[in-house]
């Protein structure tokens, strides 16, 4: 008798940009909400399971619009008694944060929008990821 396996694919219908920022998150959301008039807000951790009990507890600031979402993602875990010190996508630990931008509008300019956070002078180096490139990329989805 033939195995049957399950595949599941999931669609990655949204940008990820990586900053490179040597500061706290809420500095950061701060500098984000004055330069692009967001109102970026601290949610709960993201708490990702992994095998043998491991847990990574990752920071999340979300700004909601009617047709948009920005998540500021924190690259590296929070560190705790039963947490373990990894990191959000694992191949770019050179990468300190990850801005998650859920689009349904046709309107918006993600160059632009990536021109702007450059422009804040905290922020040192900021790139569009290519999600097919990443390996850890189910990370993402939560």
């Amino acid at each position: 008798m033939g195995k049957n396996k399950l595949q599941i694919t999931y669609d990655f219908n949204f940008t990820l940009i990586a900053l490179t920022v040597n500061l706290k998150p809420y500095r950061l959301a701060w500098f984000l909400n004055e330069k692009l008039d967001f109102s970026l807000a601290k949610q709960e951790n993201i708490v990702l399971e992994f095998a043998a009990n491991k847990k990574l507890a990752i920071v999340n600031y979300e700004h909601k619009t009617e047709y948009r979402t920005f998540k500021l993602l924190k690259n590296r875990a929070e560190e705790g008694t039963e947490l373990f010190n990894a990191y959000l996508l694992p191949e770019l630990k050179n990468f300190d944060y990850f801005l998650l931008l859920e689009n349904e509008s046709s309107t918006f300019d993600e160059n632009v929008f990536l021109n702007k956070i450059k422009e804040i002078p905290f922020v040192q180096f900021a790139m569009k990821v290519d999600l097919d490139s990443l390996k850890s990329r189910d990370n993402l989805i939560f």
